[in-house]
């Protein structure tokens, strides 16, 4: 009897038991789903907001590569400007002695012909009448004839300058129109300039605030990153114990230069800047390959057609990249260099820095080349 208590007793205790461990994993479930469900929204969430905040960097980035190339072309306007205000002043030279040359021989011709009245040869008649002998008349003949030849080469020679003149008159209001013509076109670019910096500068500010609103989820690039300049630090080592190529070494490894590179981390980013306190992007490679002896275009787009072509999944550190839009050579406006670890060390946009980034979280990815 008591063994069969026991029994029952057991039995009950088990069940109750049973159906708490079943209770208990039910909400253990519901509660598992709803934590993978909320990874997924953060996921989502990082997703969206990394992809907002690449679309504005490379936004950025297109507006200081058209901000630099008006630049650009407002100074080589401004040499245009200053070469057509030199050929002004040349051309007012010119017509200012051309008028006194043409003055100065007609005040000759009037004097000789006032000379010639005065002595009282008025022309071809009056020495033929004047003439005491036929000697004389061929004497007096031969003097009216190079006085004649005289006065028609003195004619000639005002008349040429004259049409000289007025060319190079001519030449002076042409002159003056493009002058004209290219201070209102600097004008217009000055104006498109300024309007491109507002624009820039809007999204700017807005970088600023979603970097700000997101900045919890961008912690894996920056592991990333930090695990990329940990790596650079390696490399920096390495070159350090081996034998360190002196500037304009023809011999250097991918090391040296990733290693160099790195060097001016945290120079700002300023437009047409070629170093060494500031750069932009095009001017940030030229000045590390520069070091190497390796001497490339001054922009991105004319960078991407030097040395060969190389497919994203066969990068090497030193290895040039570019960004663009359409992925098309054509497009491109940015640049910088792989240093390893899905990451590229460039002078990224106004505003901010030379920093380390992530390159697979550039949708704009448009080609790379090795240079060395």
């Amino acid at each position: 009897m008591h063994k069969k208590v026991s029994y029952i007793v057991t039995s009950a205790l088990l069940i109750v038991a049973m159906s708490t461990t079943a209770v208990l994993a039910e909400p253990l479930s519901d509660k598992l789903k709803q934590q993978q469900t909320e990874m997924q929204e953060h996921k989502s969430q990082y997703n969206t907001a990394k992809q907002k905040v690449d679309e504005i960097e490379s936004k950025i980035e297109h507006f200081d590569w058209q901000i630099e190339a008006l630049l650009t072309e407002i100074e080589e306007n401004k040499t245009k400007i200053k070469s057509i205000e030199n050929d002004i002043e040349i051309s007012k030279r010119e017509v200012q002695k051309a008028e006194e040359e043409i003055k100065a021989e007609q005040d000759l011709y009037n004097e000789r012909m006032k000379t010639m009245y005065m002595n009282g040869v008025g022309g071809y008649l009056d020495v033929v009448l004047g003439a005491e002998s036929l000697s004389d008349l061929f004497e007096k003949v031969e003097i009216v004839k190079k006085i004649t030849e005289l006065d028609k080469k003195i004619v000639n020679e005002l008349k040429e300058k004259q049409e000289a003149l007025n060319v190079k008159q001519e030449k002076l209001k042409e002159e003056q129109t493009k002058l004209i013509a290219l201070n209102n076109t600097q004008e217009e670019k000055k104006k498109a300039l300024e309007k491109d910096k507002s624009e820039q500068d809007k999204l700017i500010a807005d970088a600023r605030r979603q970097a700000d609103a997101y900045e919890s989820v961008v912690k894996e690039d920056q592991a990333k990153i930090k695990e990329t300049k940990r790596l650079i630090a390696q490399m920096t080592a390495k070159v350090s114990s081996s034998s360190k190529p002196s500037r304009g070494s023809a011999s250097y490894s991918s090391d040296a230069v990733v290693s160099y590179a790195a060097k001016f981390l945290g120079a700002p980013y300023v437009w047409g800047a070629n170093g060494a306190e500031s750069f932009d992007c095009s001017g940030f490679t030229k000045y590390v390959y520069a070091h190497f002896d390796v001497r490339l275009p001054r922009v991105s787009r004319d960078q991407a057609e030097v040395g060969t072509y190389v497919a994203k999944s066969d990068l090497q550190p030193g290895d040039l990249v570019f960004f663009g839009y359409n992925g098309g050579s054509g497009s491109i406006h940015h640049v910088g260099i792989y240093v390893g670890n899905d990451s590229y060390i460039h002078a990224p946009r106004t505003g901010d820095v030379v920093k380390i980034s992530s390159l697979s979280s550039r949708s704009d990815y448009a080609t790379a080349r090795r240079v060395r």
